[in-house]
């Protein structure tokens, strides 16, 4: 079901120029019918039917023409406050970030349970019928987040964290071609012997270019969002 909303969604423009096309179609039919009619009334009938099938269809177009005039939304490039997408030279790091802490909110209740729960694998809208769009990016959140946590709570989840979960993770990021960091995270967890001093350091050295990751991966992947 989220698959067809989407799909109509997206291709709404379309899907309403062909059935403008239909109903074209079938007013002429039915005029030419009812022109050809020998019954008085029921030519009548046919004519009006089909004029008025014509203009809903006239109408239709109309409206695919307005869809597609009109500025589609994009999640990371629409601003609330002015109503319209900013140009994507404006798109920076900090504005991501944010949009990336609500699309984590519909993935899990809390950001220290991606070290105890696959997010990966959840039941939300964010991951449908093989939609991979957010996945690198999910990913690097929770190793940006995580490089911000202070809090030794959250450090002692990463440590237990399930392989499976570390794997995913770094799996995500893979699919973003960024194989070096997904296997420098793997490496760490593996070997982190209870500690987690050594991965707090790797990330902080490394926060800059996940940022850097993560504004490149949204400005070339704009208009898939």
């Amino acid at each position: 079901m989220d698959g067809i909303k989407r799909f109509v969604k997206e291709n709404l423009q379309i899907i309403l120029f062909v059935l403008c096309g239909l109903l074209v179609v079938s007013g002429i039919l039915c005029f030419v019918f009812g022109a050809g009619s020998s019954e008085g009334a029921l030519k009548v009938l046919f004519i009006i039917l089909g004029i008025t099938v014509i203009l809903l269809g006239v109408a239709l177009a109309l409206l695919s023409f307005a869809f597609g005039s009109a500025e589609k939304a994009n999640f990371f490039l629409y601003d609330q406050k002015l109503k319209s997408n900013i140009a994507l030279d404006d798109l920076d790091f900090d504005l991501i970030n944010k949009k990336m802490t609500f699309v984590m909110s519909k993935l899990t209740t809390s950001a220290s349970k991606v070290w105890t729960e696959n997010v990966f694998e959840s039941d939300s809208d964010v991951f449908t019928d093989g939609d991979d769009r957010f996945v690198p990016l999910v990913a690097y959140k929770i190793l940006y987040d995580l490089s911000q946590r202070g809090n030794e709570g959250v450090w002692n989840l990463y440590l237990m964290a399930d392989s499976s979960i570390i794997d995913s993770i770094a799996a995500a990021i893979e699919l973003n071609g960024d194989e070096e960091l997904a296997n420098a995270f793997r490496f760490l967890h593996e070997n982190a012997a209870g500690s987690f001093d050594r991965t707090e350091r790797f990330l902080a050295d490394n926060k800059k270019y996940i940022q850097a990751k993560m504004v490149k991966y949204v400005k070339a992947n704009i208009d898939r969002f």
